[in-house]
């Protein structure tokens, strides 16, 4: 009877291990596994704000804009993610200006940052064009 409660209890604890890796993975992979992609920043250049913290507490001397993307990869998957530009000495993208990125399901892994239109694969730059 021991050996069967055992065998049993082994057998539950080896399962949640695999179901806690498999979530893991999946948490990892939709956050942080990134691909370039590319956007244009909008036209309008959103407002200028205070930063503030996760609990809503203003940050002194530091500002933020507030943007939400359409990325396109270079596979023409489109991807929408939002992205605070912030510090204390923060410009604004310049209103339609291209932008290259790494970008996951969920983030902004790296960038976003300018690059020149002629850079930009001709089939994501169609999709682009689209996107405004």
């Amino acid at each position: 009877m021991k050996k069967v409660s055992l065998i049993i209890a082994s057998l539950l604890t080896l399962s949640l291990v695999i179901g806690l890796a498999i979530q893991v993975r999946n948490y990892y992979d939709n956050t942080y596994v990134a691909s370039k992609a590319y956007t244009r920043a909008p036209l309008k250049v959103p407002n200028r704000e205070e930063t503030k913290d996760d609990t809503g507490k203003v940050i002194k001397g530091s500002y933020s804009y507030q943007y939400h993307f359409e990325f396109v990869t270079a596979d023409g998957t489109k991807k929408s993610v939002s992205f605070e530009l912030s510090g204390e000495n923060v410009k604004p993208f310049k209103p339609g200006e291209f932008l290259e990125a790494e970008v996951s399901n969920t983030r902004v892994v790296y960038g976003p940052t300018a690059i020149k239109q002629n850079k930009i694969p001709k089939s994501v730059l169609k999709k682009i064009s689209l996107i405004e």
